[in-house]
């Protein structure tokens, strides 16, 4: 390998995990849209980005956003915190996802009956007792994940 390729390669394998993962919310098949009143699966992607293992995640449902259903996970256990019975946090907690590791937890939700955008905002906490917070714009270095939420057939 050319001494230039060498390099790059090294840069790319010892660059931070954080420099492309973050936790990620995707509706159904990975794409980033879901339509209005309508019923989806979504999946939260959770990739370890430090050299230490992750041991909880909490997910806090988008105002609009009406969660049904938690898939269950092995090793995970998972809190639903609401308001006005309401879900307003999703918590998994009691397993562990070791450095370079990542895995992925599933819900069912309806969405809004509007189109536009919804924020996921998450918090993930690291076996050191860290937390790193999913809450920015995107862009930002710790961006929350957005699903935008297109036309659906709404009944009136």
């Amino acid at each position: 390998m050319p001494r230039c390729a060498t390099a790059l390669f090294m840069l790319l394998i010892s660059a931070p995990i954080g420099a492309w993962a973050h936790v990620r919310v995707f509706p159904d098949a990975g794409n980033m849209q879901a339509p209005a009143c309508g019923y989806t699966k979504f999946v939260v992607r959770v990739p370890v980005e430090k050299p230490i293992a992750t041991t909880r995640i909490d997910l806090f449902v988008p105002k609009g956003m009406i969660v049904y259903a938690v898939e269950p996970k092995p090793n995970w256990q998972f809190n639903l915190q609401r308001t006005r019975g309401v879900v307003t946090t999703i918590t998994w907690s009691g397993g562990r996802l070791n450095p370079y590791e990542f895995d992925e937890f599933a819900f069912l939700a309806a969405t809004p009956r509007v189109s536009g955008s919804v924020n996921w905002d998450a918090w993930q906490y690291y076996e050191d007792g860290s937390i790193v917070k999913w809450t920015g714009k995107p862009g930002a270095e710790t961006p929350h994940s957005v699903t935008e939420i297109t036309a659906g057939h709404c009944k009136k």
